[in-house]
Formats: C-alpha cells, structure tokens, sequence
C-alpha cells in the first residue's frame, strides 16, 4: 500500500511507519513535526519513507494532495483535522480514510462520540475505518468478540495499566506514553463519565477528583499479571464506552492507571502538571510496558481479553509500547481495506468481522475468564490469516 500519513511525526505515527516497514508498505507523510531522531529514521526507513512535508496540512492542503498524487489510503492521525469533513473529502476522491479516533481537538470526548454515532459522514464510494487505534479500535473489537460468543453483558470494564518508567528506572516528574497536553487533560481538566444502561451518560467533574478505581473489581485478571496488588486508577472518560454502552445497551467505563510512583507524582502535582513524554531514545529503552484489555461482566463471572507489550530494546526510538500498540490498531485497519474485505461506507472496527483476525496477526491477543474471584482460564488467542508479521515491532 501506498499512504498518506497526517501527522506522522508523533509517536503514534512513527510507530506506525516502522510497521509500514514490516509490511512493505510505503508512507508520505506530511506533519511540521518532525521526531527527535529524523536522520535515525530516514536511515531505518529507506524506502518506505517516500517523503515528508513540514507544512500543515488542512482539508484544502488534502484535496490538493489527492488530486495530485495516488495513494491506496489517507491515514489521519492529526488532532486538528476535522474527522467528518475530512472523511467526506477522501470518499468524494475515492480514497479509503484509516483513523485512530473520531474525537478532535474541537468537541469533548462525550460529544463528539454521540455526535459521530448520531450522524456518521456520508461515504457511497470507498470504504473507510475509524476510531481505529488500540482503544477505541481494538478492545471494542475485542469486547464484540466476546459479546458474539457469550451475550449481552451486565457491563463491559475497559481497562489499561501503563508502568512505563524512564529507561533509569526513577521519575522525576510524572510521566506519559503520549500526547502530554491531551493526557494530562483527560485526566485533571475534562469532564470524566461512565456510561450506564439505556445509553445514559455519568457526567463526573475530572478523573483526578473522582475516586480510584480498582482493577480487581473491574475484571481486571490481575492475579496474573504484573499489576501491583492495591493498585489504583483513574476513571477516564472515552469513546468507546459510548460506543459500546450504546450498542449493547449496557454499563460501560474505562479505568487508566500507572507505575505507583507515577500515579503518586501526578496527584502530588495536582491541576495543571505537565508530563514528561517517556519516548525510547537511543541506548536507552523505556522500562515497564503498558497492558490494555476488556472485561465483560456475566453475573459473578468475567470473560476478557487483553494485549501486553514491553518497551524492549527493539523497540524503535521516538516512540514506545503504548503508541506500538495504537498503531496496530491503525495497522489492521488498513490490512482489512487492503484485502477488499469491507463494504463502501463509514465503519467502527467492531463492526467488521475481519478486523479481529487483522490485529492478531500484528499483535498477541490473551484471553480469560474469572470466576468466583480468580482467574481459571487464561490462553493465547491463535489467529493469523493475514500472513504478514509475527510480531508487533522489529529491531529499529
């Protein structure tokens, strides 16, 4: 495939582009911000890197690109971008549109979720895949997946525990596996929610005064994982509870939380703080990882899934396990356009059937089921008919 990258510089993308590698797809990118580590990349990235525009690109900047070169798909991962109109201008280009989430810089979460499921872009020509990322795109695949097998749930708990440290081991100053303004925003300053039945919204002032979370009591398999006995999380306000617990008519909240030292700096820091973006670096890799999954609720018992990456030191620089893991959201996205598999129109990836198989084949799905209170079954879900990557990264 040949693509074009909207904001490609972040971790995000730069993560992405070490998959286009791996896949042997090749990428133009177009973003004013450019990784720390450019002349690394553009040596790693020999062809696959075709080219890269500083300029800012807005919807008319797009339509000149696609009415100048040819591309097989727009990957738009620009927080700026208008989600919608930049749909409709790829569709009426015939262009397929991949991107990670449906929320902008513009509305708030909650609302820009109601609004995109209330009136989805109008797309007859080419089909286009969004919200794509690890959360919403993956889990809310994973959260389908369980729902086909074993019903509609009494609640679905999305859940996240990112212990991701500096490659030293010790924190000076809280820490983010992404977009730092973003994070720290969801987290002290936007409205934090929770969905409950009838697609009714649980509006809470922000995550940092609303009170912990527990793993454990989200279904969480944390006896089997390197989840600290007493942690505690956020609730954080996301897309795919809205989507969810409005598709299955049903309780639906994300939890988020961090290394204990972590957590610990970011309340001592209260409103305002400003993270450090913990990024890999040359001979000096990221320690910790960043585990992401769903758990379904039946009565007393709960069935999950979840993926668990390390920072390791083929990890590549500029970006770390957490953006790995939204780029193989993106990733599979594109794989299931590339195979012809969907129908034209605008679609989430639970929805489509194949998206499922697509990210296994990028990254390593578990999955577990909980009752009376530990966790009795645990195994690697096995699928890979997209003969493509064993792993999820390779040596940068």
């Amino acid at each position: 495939m040949r693509c074009l990258v909207i904001g490609g510089g972040g971790p995000v993308g730069i993560g992405l582009l070490y998959l286009f590698r791996e896949l042997g797809w090749r990428a133009f990118v177009v973003d004013p911000k450019q990784p720390k580590h450019m002349a690394h990349h553009k040596q790693s990235l020999a062809g696959t890197l075709l080219d890269w525009d500083t300029q800012p690109c807005g919807l008319d900047t797009l339509e000149l690109y696609l009415e100048a070169q040819s591309f097989d798909a727009v990957v738009d991962l620009s927080p700026k971008m208008d989600k919608s109109r930049s749909i409709t201008v790829c569709d009426r280009r015939g262009i397929s549109l991949v991107n990670s989430t449906m929320v902008d810089s513009v509305e708030d979460i909650h609302v820009a979720a109601y609004n995109f499921l209330g009136s989805r872009p109008d797309a007859k020509r080419r089909p286009h895949i969004v919200a794509s990322g690890m959360n919403p795109g993956a889990i809310n695949a994973m959260a389908e997946d369980i729902i086909r097998k074993h019903g509609r749930p009494d609640a679905i708990c999305y859940w996240e525990y990112d212990d991701t440290a500096p490659a030293d081991g010790v924190f000076r100053r809280p820490g983010i596996t992404w977009c730092p303004g973003e994070s720290s925003d969801e987290i002290d300053e936007d409205w934090t929610f929770e969905i409950l039945e009838e697609g009714t919204i649980l509006m809470h002032e922000d995550a940092l005064s609303w009170h912990p979370q527990s793993y454990r009591c989200c279904g969480a398999p944390v006896d089997c994982l390197p989840i600290p006995t007493g942690s505690e999380a956020f609730l954080i306000g996301h897309e795919e509870c809205v989507y969810m617990g409005w598709r299955h008519d049903t309780a639906c909240k994300f939890i988020y939380g961090f290394h204990p030292d972590n957590m610990k700096l970011m309340r001592e820091a209260s409103y305002g703080f400003e993270p450090e973006l913990l990024l890999c670096k040359p001979e000096a890799v990221l320690c910790g990882r960043d585990i992401v999954g769903v758990s379904c609720q039946y009565s007393d018992n709960w069935v999950g899934q979840y993926c668990t990456l390390d920072n390791a030191p083929d990890t590549p620089v500029d970006t770390n396990a957490t953006c790995l893991l939204v780029a193989s959201g993106v990733a599979a996205a594109l794989q299931l356009l590339q195979h012809n598999g969907v129908e034209p129109g605008v679609h989430l990836t639970h929805e489509l059937n194949g998206f499922m198989p697509a990210f296994r084949s990028l990254a390593q799905v578990h999955e577990f089921l909980i009752a009376g209170g530990q966790t009795v079954a645990l195994h690697n879900v096995q699928s890979a008919p997209f003969q493509t990557m064993s792993a999820t990264r390779k040596a940068a």
